[in-house]
Order: C-alpha cells, then sequence, then structure tokens
C-alpha cells in the first residue's frame, strides 16, 4: 500500500511526443472556474448538505481498486477483465438518492464516481495513450449520477469544488495522466473521509515530481497553478495564506523547512513566500501496464 513515506513512485517512463504536444497545448488553456451547477442536481447537492444523513457503501470499488492499483497507477486490462463489477458499480452510482446523503458521504461518491467513470471512459476506448484523445471526455460525455447526467467537469467544477470547498479534492480525483495524483488502492469512504483526504495530500506531496526544492526554488505540480486560488481562498477549508504556505503543510521536512526559511528571510516582502515553478504535466495514461519491465 502507499503510504506518504513510500509514496515515491516508479522511474516514468519518457512521455510520447504526442502527449508532450498535447501537455504544450494545455499550458495555453485556463482552468475551469467553480462554478455550481444549480437545476435540479445543485438543489439535491444542496439538501444534502443542510439535512442528509445517510449513508452509501463503495465496498465494489474497493475491491476493484485494491486488485488492480500499483503504485498509484491503473491496470486497466485487469479491469476490463472485470468490467461487469465495475459497471455494476457505476449503476448503483447512477441511481443513489443524493439528497439523502450527509455531506461527507455526497462528497465521497462524487470523488468516487469521477475516478470510476474516468475509468470506465478509458476502457470505452481501448488503444488510447492519453485521456484527451477522446473526443469530449470532460466536458460532453455524460455519466448517471444520482438520477442525472453528468459531465466529469459537472462533478469536479459544478458539485465538489463549489459546493464543498476544499482543495484537497485535488488530489483526490484522478484524470487518468501520468501527472495526476495516484490512484489511492482503496475507494473513499465518507465515515473516514477527511483522514483519507488528509492522507493523500501528504502521500501526493511526497512524491518529487509534485513538490521539489531545486536551486534555490519551489518546484510544483501544475496543477497548484491551475487551481492555486482554491487552497487560498477564504471560504476554502483547509486553506493557506499562500500556495506555498499550503504545500508545506503537507509536504516533507525538506519542502517544510525550505518555505518556512525563506518566509523568515523576507518577512518584510509582500507574499514573503519562495520563488516557485511547475512542472511540465505528462498527459500520458496512467496504465500500470508502464511500469512493467520489457519482455525480452
Amino acid at each position: 500500500m502507499i503510504t506518504a513515506e513510500s509514496s515515491q513512485r516508479s522511474a516514468r517512463p519518457e512521455p510520447s511526443v504526442a502527449a508532450r504536444l498535447l501537455a504544450g497545448l494545455l499550458l495555453l488553456s485556463c482552468a475551469p472556474a467553480a462554478t455550481p451547477a444549480g437545476g435540479e442536481i445543485g438543489d439535491q447537492v444542496e439538501r444534502a448538505l443542510a439535512s442528509g444523513a445517510g449513508s452509501f457503501e463503495h465496498d465494489a470499488w474497493n475491491r476493484l481498486l485494491a486488485d488492480t492499483v500499483v503504485d498509484g497507477f491503473i491496470d486497466y486490462e485487469a479491469v476490463r477483465a472485470r468490467r461487469d463489477e465495475l459497471d455494476a458499480y457505476l449503476e448503483r452510482i447512477g441511481s443513489a438518492e443524493l439528497s439523502e446523503l450527509s455531506r461527507d458521504q455526497l462528497m465521497a461518491l462524487l470523488i468516487n464516481a469521477y475516478n470510476a467513470y474516468t475509468v470506465a471512459s478509458i476502457l470505452d476506448h481501448p488503444g488510447v495513450e492519453s485521456i484527451r484523445e477522446i473526443d469530449g471526455v470532460w466536458k460532453e460525455r455524460t455519466h448517471r449520477v444520482g438520477g442525472f447526467d453528468a459531465t466529469l467537469d459537472t462533478l469536479e467544477h459544478g458539485l465538489l469544488r463549489p459546493y464543498f470547498q476544499d482543495p484537497r479534492i485535488h488530489f483526490a480525483v484522478n484524470c487518468a495522466a501520468w501527472s495526476c495524483p495516484p490512484l489511492p488502492p482503496w475507494a473513499f469512504a465518507g465515515d473516514r473521509l477527511d483522514a483519507q483526504l488528509e492522507e493523500w495530500a501528504r502521500v501526493f506531496f511526497a512524491d518529487p515530481d509534485n513538490a521539489s526544492v531545486r536551486d534555490g526554488k519551489l518546484w510544483l505540480s501544475r496543477i497548484l497553478d491551475w487551481y492555486g486560488g482554491d487552497f487560498t481562498a477564504a471560504e476554502s477549508e483547509p486553506r493557506a495564506d499562500t500556495v506555498a504556505a499550503f504545500v508545506a503543510r503537507y509536504a516533507p521536512e525538506r519542502v517544510r523547512v525550505f518555505v518556512e526559511k525563506h518566509v523568515e528571510e523576507h518577512v518584510e516582502e509582500q507574499g514573503g513566500g519562495p520563488p516557485v515553478e511547475f512542472f511540465e504535466y505528462d498527459w500520458s495514461l496512467n496504465d500500470a501496464a508502464r511500469l512493467r519491465p520489457p519482455t525480452p
């Protein structure tokens, strides 16, 4: 099992030329804003946040992840062989009564739904080398959640981000790319969600490809660039005054000490944080098969 202490994943293969071109294209675009979905699905979420007390179990998704996740990557062929289990779980997601769930139960369901439907999207398009090869995968392709048809963007940017305002969401949802946060080998669960999100934030930042000190600069995952405002917004919980301070809360000691030392030495300067750079994002598929050594 991945832990914060042992989360450095296996050496990453070089991204394909196509993946590098896709990464370059992404850098020219802006991350979607967190805008409440509204409508009936938004009403369901609001009612859940106001008075929901029910629960939803994710045992089927938990078993699949336990058997198919390797060092934060997923063995898509292994999941394909058990597609009936995935589809049965997604059918339950599709008929869930959203308004009856407690806050954490609903948040866990939406995170798991995002991750499971992302895996299903890859399985529906065998042979893709990047999720970005699937037309409309985030904005047009819809999935049944709680009796509604929702896109992946609706789940993340229309429900999770605006209604729950927890920036740790960014370390929990997985977009099927090599540079995405690792998939945990377990499902998120409403009765222990906060502890899981805390653990997974530490796992994310323990990977030097997500947080490192190099040449006097703090190097971070591009996720902290695209969604930087989520980590410092007044209404976010947890939050910090700067992105660097948020990172320091979860990162290994070397990163934390670097941030704190820089703040102390530059206390008179506006912001008081270290210089920050962002890693190139690798959009090639997060397929665990790529971790296996080539056959002689």
